[in-house]
């Protein structure tokens, strides 16, 4: 009998890109990434919010926009690139997203990949649609078939980079 996951369990898979089950060691592993993560971006955090309150106190508050531009590119550049590219090569160093199917099973798990990356490329161009015509002004975007389109393609785009992740995360057993 299957057990139901329970939603954290659900949101660490869908977190770290898990696919099956997530026994204890995966579990631990994956624990031990997020902590050292959030240490890093805690501290990354602490440090440049201290530099750029200095910066703005000793600027008198002259270039306040632009200081904080620059701050928040720096942070999103850190998060993107820094935090998440650390667990994406630190799940793959240690083998914890791999998912094992054996070798007559290895069609349907890739018609499956195929079925879930066009379901993941359908939510993204809908949600990035959806979210960047309510902040358009006058909701503009919204009724333009140009940014339709380009949403369209963007969520195709997205689809097939994602199956071509998941599918290399694929490893078969004899």
């Amino acid at each position: 009998m299957k057990t139901k996951e329970t939603f954290a369990t659900k949101m660490i898979k869908r977190f770290y890109g898990v696919q099956g089950v997530l026994d204890e060691y995966r579990r631990q592993e994956l624990y031990k990434i997020g902590n050292t993560g959030f240490m890093a971006m805690f501290c990354y955090m602490l440090l440049s919010n201290c530099i750029v309150l200095l910066i703005l106190s000793l600027d008198n508050y002259k270039h306040s926009e632009d200081l904080i531009t620059w701050y928040i590119m720096a942070n999103l550049l850190f998060v993107v690139f820094g935090i998440s590219g650390y667990i994406i090569i630190t799940t793959k160093r240690r083998h914890l997203i791999e998912n094992e199917v054996e070798a007559k099973d290895i069609q349907s798990q890739k018609k499956r990949l195929a079925y879930i990356s066009i379901r993941q490329g359908v939510c993204f161009g809908t949600l990035t649609f959806i979210f960047n015509g309510i902040t358009s002004p006058g909701f503009s975007d919204l009724t333009s078939w140009h940014t339709m389109i380009v949403y369209i393609i963007e969520g195709v785009f997205f689809g097939i980079v994602m199956y071509f992740f998941q599918k290399m995360n694929l490893k078969t057993v004899k």
